[in-house]
């Protein structure tokens, strides 16, 4: 009985990837999660396991090669055979071809499939071709601004005490965390509040989700990639903390598990290094919601009493789907969000 195995969806819309390395050989036994092969695509980098145990009845690409979902990566006869001592690297054998060889790049990727500025047009340097991810991000933002309605609401949060705050613990208890993870938890104690916003369109209604998996917008070399911290709702901050930072830096090193950017429910983007006023984001589509952050600055405030004081101000704006909300509501959840910032600060650090 021949099993075929294929190229899974390895994320939100990624339907295309290549394959970097196979891990067995043609005719090798194998049991089931047994590591079969590694692929990547455009923000993911993951090894597949096995689902069935048999022997390798054959390995239809090499690496290099350009598959799509539904492709038959791997046929496994389930059988006996010969044991698989695991990893195959005969492909970056140094004996390749020179002309196989350098259609590659120096990852193993087709450079003919996947275009760059380097590749192409080589004699019109006017033209900048899109990279494969960037064509994937220009697929998604099309897709989500075509199809969903979007209406930003702006505000603004005084985080001067939440900041004193920050550094008191700091300086008493060599507490030394940065914001973006108390933002991911106040974005997560607003949607206790304003539970429909953690939610996926699906079919024309909302899906709704009592975890929150809230992405995290990283920038890239390559682009923006999104890969989402599960189960925000039920961690602290310090555990947001190092679970936010470990994603980041395997974003940056293009080592993303497929796991990592799906079923998120709702996008934070922190821009503040960065600076800006503000801006309206495009929703990561089926998600509703996007929340964005920028550069808090000083402002002059006049306060209850008409006193004029120097605060630190934070920008917001939350970006959602007008066919689900309506402009109170998205009022109303941004308040939220904001008074959590402003007044309900301590008990992230607790």
């Amino acid at each position: 009985m021949k099993y075929e195995f294929f190229f899974p969806e390895l994320g939100e819309g990624l339907i295309e990837g290549f394959i970097v390395a196979y891990m067995v050989k043609e005719g090798e036994h194998v049991v089931e999660d047994q590591p079969l092969v590694e692929v990547q695509t455009d923000k993911v980098t993951t090894v597949l396991p096995s689902p069935v145990a048999g022997i390798i009845g054959k390995l239809p690409y090499s690496p290099g090669d350009i598959v799509t979902i539904n492709d038959v990566i791997i046929v496994i006869d389930q059988g006996k055979g010969e044991a698989s001592d695991g990893w195959n690297q005969d492909w970056l054998n140094l004996d390749t071809p020179k002309e196989k060889k350098h259609s590659w790049n120096d990852f193993g990727i087709n450079l003919g499939a996947y275009p760059s500025v380097e590749s192409d047009h080589n004699n019109d340097d006017t033209i900048v071709t899109l990279t494969s991810m960037r064509k994937e991000i220009a697929n998604i933002v099309t897709k989500s601004f075509q199809t969903i309605p979007h209406v930003t609401a702006y505000a603004e949060a005084d985080i001067t005490n939440l900041l004193l705050h920050k550094a008191q613990l700091k300086q008493e208890q060599g507490l030394n965390v940065t914001l973006t993870p108390i933002f991911v938890k106040a974005l997560s104690q607003a949607l206790n509040e304003h539970p429909l916003f953690n939610s996926n369109e699906f079919n024309g209604a909302l899906k709704r989700f009592t975890s929150h998996n809230i992405g995290i917008a990283v920038d890239t070399n390559d682009g923006v990639v999104i890969p989402n911290v599960k189960q925000v709702n039920e961690k602290t901050v310090d555990q947001l903390a190092d679970e936010i930072n470990e994603l980041i830096e395997r974003a940056r090193l293009k080592k993303l598990l497929f796991t990592d950017t799906r079923e998120g429910t709702i996008t934070i983007s922190n821009v503040g290094a960065i600076g800006g006023g503000f801006a309206t984001p495009i929703i990561f589509y089926p998600q509703v919601a996007i929340v964005a952050l920028y550069r808090a600055d000083k402002k002059v405030v006049v306060t209850e009493h008409d006193e004029l004081v120097i605060r630190k101000m934070l920008p917001i704006t939350l970006t959602f789907d007008h066919r689900f909300f309506d402009g109170a509501d998205g009022l109303r959840f941004i308040n939220t969000f904001k008074s959590n910032l402003e007044l309900h600060y301590e008990q992230y650090f607790a």
